[in-house]
């Protein structure tokens, strides 16, 4: 008990300084971070982890350089590791639905060879739309212009009135639900 309510002292202590921090860093950093990843939104919430991060191992830092070099190093690196994983979860769900797509056109493009390739066939189409179906509608339009029309994210953005980013935002959704949805099945 006694060690909580020092830690908490200590922490109390220190919060005008990381409060000074924040304000002083908080725009410049989220502007920063705008630079890597192209969303106001995603780029305040970077920073924002990034100062919680430091935040809750602040008794623990040892830094080397200046506050600001730390803080925009820090931002940098949580930018980087954003950009890494969503292209990972991007080619992976963008792996998953190619397998998917052509495993219901090659059901439906080659003749079957028995009643029980032709209910697989209907259930996985049927299941695939199910899925698509239970998606947002703006996701779900994104999906279908993009997979079934092959149109590419600026014609997406055009003919749906939305920015890419969005376009892009919206496809990365439908993957990843689509993903946790059908991938059961492709196992």
């Amino acid at each position: 008990m006694e060690e909580i309510s020092t830690n908490i002292i200590h922490q109390h202590r220190q919060l005008p300084v990381f409060e000074s921090l924040f304000k002083q860093y908080y725009a410049a950093l989220c502007a920063f971070a705008f630079e890597f990843v192209n969303r106001h939104e995603l780029a305040e919430e970077i920073v924002q982890d990034t100062f919680v991060k430091i935040w809750e191992r602040y008794e623990e830092l040892d830094i080397q350089v200046s506050e600001k070099a730390y803080l925009y190093r820090a931002v940098q690196n949580n930018c980087l590791n954003f950009i890494k994983q969503d292209k990972i979860k991007a080619q992976y769900g963008s792996e998953l639905m190619q397998q998917l797509e052509s495993r219901i056109s090659l059901l439906g493009m080659s003749s079957f060879h028995s009643p029980v390739e032709k209910l697989e066939h209907s259930e996985l189409e049927l299941l695939a739309e199910k899925a698509i179906r239970k998606l947002p509608p703006q996701c779900q339009d994104v999906f279908r212009l993009s997979r079934f029309e092959q149109l590419s994210y600026p014609e997406i953005s055009h003919r749906l009135g939305i920015s890419i980013n969005t376009v892009k935002t919206q496809m990365t959704r439908a993957l990843q639900r689509l993903r946790a949805e059908l991938l059961p099945l492709l196992k």
